[in-house]
């Protein structure tokens, strides 16, 4: 299956929906019906859970930043929404690459910069470097910066 897992969660771009096993799509559909017109590229599935995260552009920044997020609940039909636009340390997302199709082309590279930096050590304690600014300054340890799509020399 496609996707990033994380504590029982799995994590998918909106463009690789359609390699999800059928019940996954039809819990999924089941949410954003519920969620009517919310904004989002990737999407959180756990069994009565699901939610709809906008992030940056996969495209223009190597580690994108949570910008809103929904969560609906499946069992309840309860939606919650909350923005992070204005956040000054938002949650970022890693290993982006393993969030779409294995056979997109932007994988090889994403999953690339991810290899290089595990080699070096940047994501050790990776529960202290979820938000923007603790990036950053791992980052500026290892002598490199966040630019665009791109890690590279500081």
């Amino acid at each position: 299956m496609v996707g990033k897992r994380v504590r029982g969660a799995v994590y998918i771009h909106r463009e690789a929906i359609g390699l999800l096993p059928v019940s996954s799509a039809a819990t999924l559909s089941d949410a954003v019906a519920l969620a009517a017109g919310q904004s989002w590229n990737v999407a959180r599935l756990e069994p009565e859970v699901v939610g709809l995260m906008q992030y940056e552009d996969f495209d223009r920044s190597a580690f994108p930043a949570l910008l809103e997020a929904t969560r609906i609940d499946l069992k309840t039909g309860k939606v919650s929404s909350t923005s992070y636009r204005s956040s000054v340390n938002p949650l970022i997302l890693h290993r982006k690459e393993l969030l779409v199709d294995p056979a997109d082309v932007r994988v090889k590279r994403w999953a690339a910069t991810t290899q290089s930096l595990v080699e070096r050590g940047a994501f050790r304690e990776n529960h202290r470097i979820g938000r923007a600014m603790e990036w950053s300054k791992r980052l500026a340890e290892f002598g490199l910066i966040s630019v665009d799509d791109e890690v590279r020399a500081a």
